[in-house]
């Protein structure tokens, strides 16, 4: 399966940056958004869904650790918007 996701804009508020430069919190949610959609069941959570144009906005996940880099909190958020459950819940465990 080949998935294309396109990201045309993303507007961060400087004060949620909180130090990271844009630039890696492009290349962090790049590959955890490669990582989320190469989970089990998210293929079969995409096909269902089909071409989507837009996401509703969506609130990011709290930072559980002190060094929750951004780009991952974003990718969880689109993962949610997509609404693929993640790989852990899919096995019957809770995160």
């Amino acid at each position: 399966m080949s998935i294309e996701l396109h990201i045309e804009r993303l507007v961060i508020d400087e004060a949620a940056l909180g130090g990271e430069r844009a630039g890696s919190v492009r290349t962090a949610l790049e590959c955890e958004l490669g990582r989320l959609l190469a989970q089990p069941g998210a293929a079969g959570a995409l096909r269902g869904l089909g071409a989507v144009a837009t996401l509703p906005p969506a609130t990011l996940p709290p930072a559980s650790h002190p060094h929750d880099r951004l780009g991952m909190r974003i990718a969880t958020a689109v993962q949610h918007g997509l609404g693929i459950i993640p790989a852990t819940r899919v096995a019957g465990k809770e995160q």
